[in-house]
């Protein structure tokens, strides 16, 4: 029974909770941001998985779209971390019309694709040498309402208690609702 417990582990851990749309058969087989930077031309043709925030969206043709992104480091659900530092930029191709209206600067996507030869693009005054991913598909992620919580413990029966965090998704109602049961506390007492 033991050991049906470890290989359950392993199969779940296996798993990825990256969207659908994002997922890939062989994630070794993608190439990382970094390494098409610095390898340049020597992985053209290769497999990708890049993310970010949008930057800038152009419509050649009615057929398609030019989306340049501000690269961020993917999570393990393939979310680009905005908490990160980001990188450079890169430019997307794809073989759709994306809305400007529905994909407007500052959104988050990642995209799945197949590297090209970079191009040189240009933001304000800079020009860039930046990699470009031929997309097969993509993935707009939605706003996230979910803060960062930590649970400190009580100094005084907690002392050496790990002090860990977890996400919670949380609205206005609750932020007020719980101020609002602080504010009832009678602090006198102690």
């Amino acid at each position: 029974m033991r050991w049906f417990g470890l290989v359950l582990l392993v199969v779940l851990a296996g798993c990825s909770s990256a969207p659908s749309e994002i997922k890939v058969a062989d994630e070794k087989q993608l190439v990382a941001y970094k390494t098409a930077v610095s390898d340049g031309n020597s992985v053209v043709g290769q497999p990708a998985r890049w993310g970010g925030v949008i930057a800038k969206v152009s419509n050649p043709t009615a057929g398609s779209s030019v989306v340049e992104i501000s690269q961020f480091e993917l999570d393990d659900k393939g979310r680009p971390d905005e908490t990160q530092q980001g990188s450079s930029r890169f430019v997307v191709k794809v073989e759709r019309f994306l809305d400007p209206a529905v994909f407007m600067q500052g959104k988050a996507m990642t995209f799945v694709g197949v590297i090209e030869p970079s191009e040189t693009i240009k933001v304000g005054q800079q020009e860039l040498q930046a990699p470009v991913l031929n997309a097969s598909n993509y993935y707009l992620w939605s706003n996230d309402k979910r803060i960062k919580t930590y649970y400190v413990g009580d100094p005084y029966y907690d002392y050496y208690y790990d002090r860990s965090y977890y996400w919670d998704y949380v609205d206005e109602v609750d932020l007020i609702e719980h101020y609002d049961a602080y504010d009832a506390y009678d602090y006198d007492d102690y």
